[in-house]
């Protein structure tokens, strides 16, 4: 299966050999073999190219996956050899990184330092699969997952705020309200980015009457305030603890609309160590919006005069 991935990969029996630390006919052997014990043509191979075969194309990605579940079963032997409780991996979104990935990183190493803790950054399109697939064992997370079997609980809620390029008329107010978007230009995550917050988003500012003059899609939160820095319309929204920084952009309070912060993990009883690292994140987390202490004055200027 370690050689077929690799030929995969590599699209190259001398390449893949290179990776697998074998030689190519080692590697040729066993390719054969497995195609010979799943009776399918994997690989078609001519003179000058390697190419995958509809068969070998559709195992893949299975194939992928069955060796990173082989990986993170022999990486909790081993940590259980070390006496270990046990390995836990968590995922990040790009809005839960900065207040949440080195506050619980920091204390569970004080107070769980028999956990091997790992994180990792996702997209939000990709927390269901990566979950499934056992990838990631937690994941703080913000918005909707949708209809699906995951286990979710809400940590607690922050207060949202707009990016507004700093020489903007709504940027001398020290909060705003929804209604104030109206007729302004919006940028927004594409619906690609976030398929299932996206419609919701407008859905409920056409409920309140609220009619952008535009709406401008980004692929990524920094995308969006780069077009915001441009002067090209408002970003709506972020959490506020996600607030960093940046010329030309100044952020403002979204009043009455906190975001919500999520905890999801698989619809299964939960091993002691993913036990502990759930209760400590709850523990940590439950009083956000206190934490951040509404001050937005840490991650701008101040504001412009009248």
């Amino acid at each position: 299966m370690r050689a077929f991935v690799a030929v995969a990969d590599e699209l190259h029996f001398g390449r893949a050999a290179l990776v697998l630390g074998l030689s190519q006919p080692q590697v040729s052997r066993q390719l054969a073999s497995l195609e010979r014990a799943l009776g399918v043509t994997l690989l078609r191979r001519t003179p000058r190219q390697v190419e995958l075969t509809p068969a070998g194309a559709e195992l893949v990605t299975g194939a992928r996956d069955a060796l990173e579940a082989i990986e993170r079963v022999k990486r909790r032997a081993r940590a259980a050899a070390r006496g270990a409780l046990g390995s836990v991996s968590v995922g990040f979104v790009w809005s839960t990184l900065p207040a949440y990935l080195p506050a619980l990183v920091a204390a569970a190493a004080e107070r769980h330092p028999q956990v091997e803790l790992t994180v990792a950054q996702l997209r939000l399109t990709e927390i269901v699969a990566t979950l499934r697939r056992g990838d990631v064992d937690l994941v703080i997370t913000r918005g909707h997952l949708g209809e699906c079997e995951m286990i979710v609980e809400e940590l607690g809620a922050e207060p949202s705020v707009v990016a507004i390029p700093d020489a903007h008329p709504l940027a001398r107010r020290d909060a705003i309200d929804e209604a104030d978007l109206d007729g302004e230009p919006l940028i927004s995550l594409s619906r690609e980015t976030i398929p299932l917050s996206f419609d919701l988003v407008r859905a409920r500012l056409e409920e309140q009457g609220i009619q952008p003059s535009a709406y401008r899609p980004a692929s990524s939160p920094p995308e969006a305030l780069a077009l915001v820095a441009a002067g090209l319309g408002i970003y709506y929204r972020m959490p506020i603890t996600a607030a960093m920084p940046q010329a030309g952009i100044v952020f403002r309070e979204v009043r009455g609309v906190p975001m919500r912060t999520l905890l999801a993990r698989r619809p299964e009883p939960p091993a002691p160590a993913i036990r502990a690292i759930v209760d400590l994140a709850v523990e940590l987390f439950s009083d956000v919006p206190s934490a951040s202490n509404h001050a937005l004055a840490g991650v701008e200027a101040p504001l412009p005069s009248p």
